[in-house]
């Protein structure tokens, strides 16, 4: 029986793994994110290898030596106030003016007016959680698994959707040597923040819906392969704000303030100390 009678009868996928002996226990199939191999060979970095695997599996990785290191689920995350402001804290309600606008780039006691909080004189842990803008701390790393975009919870419907029309995300690492498109920031919902409920009678305004998709964890955007940041890499999150809506061409304008808010959750990876 030639190879294409036996691929009809057992499947494409079994004949390759019976060819490859003891149908594939003894070879793993890996698989990576070209960007991410082209970024690590170019830089001297070891190219981390992942398998293909059925959810729930672990991931392939070589036995490092050296020091122990501690994996800590965690979130890091970065807030930004529109429209941008740092004359006063009467703005509120306004445009949105065309920009790049940057995360992750201010860190935890940072100037708050430079994510457009003319209000706080330091950003908190209530906007980031970076203990230094724009670098992962040395001795860590970060396995990036869930990217997503979120909204404050008063944030007014309509405000959300001029945000999730108008505005685009896209990452850069190592001062843009990498740079990786993930379009309107309404394909990454947040998965968190406030559903629709009648406040007193149902009617159009009546209704509030302050999040971007289910406000539910489960309902965000997962990367099958990690998207890795190594200690003391530079990387930043960018939305790219257009000043037009796309329906009618008129202009972006605010109700009131509203926070966005980027988080990525994942591994924080620690090295300890021997």
């Amino acid at each position: 029986m030639n190879a294409v009678q036996q691929a009809k009868r057992e499947g494409v996928v079994d004949a390759f793994l019976a060819r490859l002996g003891l149908h594939g226990n003894q070879v793993s199939i890996l698989e990576n994110p070209t960007e991410e191999i082209l970024d690590s060979l170019e830089h001297g970095h070891d190219v981390e290898l992942h398998g293909m695997r059925r959810r729930g599996l672990s991931p392939m990785r070589r036995v490092q030596k050296g020091p122990q290191k501690r994996a800590e689920e965690n979130y890091l995350y970065s807030t930004r106030r529109f429209p941008n402001n740092t004359a006063n804290n009467t703005i509120g309600a306004g445009a949105v003016t065309a920009a790049d606008y940057d995360y992750f780039g201010n860190g935890v006691g940072d100037v708050g007016s430079s994510m457009g909080y003319f209000s706080l004189s330091n950003l908190t842990y209530l906007q980031t959680n970076m203990d230094k803008g724009g670098k992962i701390p040395s001795g860590r790393s970060f396995r990036l698994y869930e990217l997503a975009v979120s909204f404050n919870a008063e944030a007014i419907g309509t405000d959300i959707a001029q945000c999730l029309d108008t505005m685009a995300l896209r990452f850069e690492k190592q001062g843009g040597q990498l740079v990786i498109q993930h379009g309107p920031i309404r394909n990454w919902p947040g998965g968190v923040g406030l559903s629709g409920y009648a406040a007193t009678t149902v009617s159009a305004t009546s209704l509030q819906a302050a999040s971007n998709g289910n406000p539910d964890l489960r309902g965000v955007r997962k990367f099958r392969i990690p998207r890795v940041l190594r200690a003391n890499e530079s990387f930043k999150y960018v939305i790219n704000a257009a000043a037009n809506l796309p329906n009618d061409n008129g202009a972006v304008a605010l109700g009131s303030f509203v926070e966005i808010c980027i988080w990525l959750y994942g591994y924080a990876v620690d090295s300890i100390p021997e």
